[in-house]
């Protein structure tokens, strides 16, 4: 399958409302991110322990203790970090959660100093839109 990847810079970033959107925490928030994760490949918590150590950094949007959507930062590279793990259960969706997570850690990464990359599938249309919403464009 074909991917999109898209960057965007502090010229290009259009922010969003991301109040309702806060950092997860690595010992406390596993539950919530085990919950949320799809049950035909669930994520154990020695997978969640290592996408920390292999540069993820996950943020969130709860809503009545349940998480309704998340993104990471991966650190992946110096001078570029990307936008990835996005995804808003159904029953949130089209409710500005999955643009406000992606609004978030798009922040974080530019104000780190770093290029804000997003890399999916081509026919991943929401997300495409989404990305393009706060500022993301192709790149070469």
């Amino acid at each position: 399958m074909p991917v999109v990847k898209l960057t965007c810079t502090t010229a290009t970033f259009r922010p969003c409302s991301s109040a309702h959107v806060r950092w997860l925490d690595k010992e406390h928030d596993y539950p919530l991110v085990h919950a949320f994760w799809p049950r035909e490949s669930p994520l154990s918590r020695a997978q969640w322990d290592q996408a920390h150590v292999d540069g993820y950094q996950y943020c969130g949007v709860i809503v009545d203790g349940c998480l309704a959507a998340m993104a990471a930062v991966w650190r992946y590279c110096p001078t570029a970090w990307e936008v990835a793990a996005v995804a808003t259960l159904p029953q949130y969706r089209a409710r500005g959660y999955g643009k406000a997570v992606v609004s978030f850690a798009t922040a974080a990464i530019l104000e780190a100093g770093r290029v804000a990359t997003c890399t999916m599938r081509a026919d991943n249309g929401a997300m495409i839109r989404t990305a393009e919403a706060v500022g993301f464009q192709q790149s070469d």
